[in-house]
């Protein structure tokens, strides 16, 4: 029995161990989305009475809260290429409901760009240590004037030459008369007898 209530804490203790880091990132996932929407509500009130004049305000203020989402999440603010799924039903197939499409996406626009004027454009980048930085700015720095002191100064090495390596210098070409074929002359030119047909006249006699 202790042996297999042993077991039994030893089999949990392994699950709990390989799964730890997979439940940190849902509850970091879930915190951040969590936050991200508070801010995106808090946003939206903060701005919503610049847009009291605009029509389908409601469907505004949904595409609003995602565009800063978007940008909280640390993406872009670019528009989505389709709406939200909710907007894909038949009633929204009319030209009212395509103008509370049209409505979401300017929306969504204009809720990216309050997100980085309220400062949230970097908040998903973490930051790097000092050392880190330095570094990293060093690699990007052009090399300076120190780093070449003196080699223009320096005398230039002559050339090493190998004893083994012949330095004859390469035979000429030879001239352009020699490589071509000479033609044959005119009168060298033989007649080539032209041979005719067999005759039995001729050798009957």
């Amino acid at each position: 029995m202790i042996r297999k209530s042993a077991k039994a804490w030893l089999a949990v203790l392994f699950l709990s161990a390989a799964g730890c880091s997979a439940i940190q990132d849902h509850c970091i996932s879930f915190e951040t989305s969590t936050r991200n929407c508070v801010l995106a509500e808090k946003g939206w009130l903060r701005w919503s009475s610049c847009y009291d004049q605009t029509d389908h305000k409601f469907h505004f203020a949904k595409g609003f809260k995602e565009g800063y989402q978007n940008i909280l999440e640390g993406g872009k603010g670019c528009q989505p290429t389709l709406p939200p799924r909710s907007y894909w039903k038949p009633c929204y197939q009319t030209p009212v409901g395509r103008s509370k499409i049209a409505a979401w996406f300017d929306g969504y626009s204009h809720g990216a760009v309050a997100a980085q004027q309220d400062g949230y454009g970097n908040l998903q980048q973490l930051p790097i240590s000092p050392t880190a930085r330095s570094n990293w700015m060093s690699r990007q720095a052009p090399p300076s004037a120190a780093c070449f002191a003196g080699m223009s100064e320096g005398e230039m090495a002559e050339p090493v030459e190998h004893p083994e390596i012949h330095t004859d210098p390469l035979p000429e070409d030879p001239p352009l008369d020699v490589l071509l074929t000479p033609s044959p002359a005119a009168d060298e030119t033989a007649p080539v007898e032209q041979l005719r047909p067999y005759d039995d006249s001729a050798e009957a006699k």
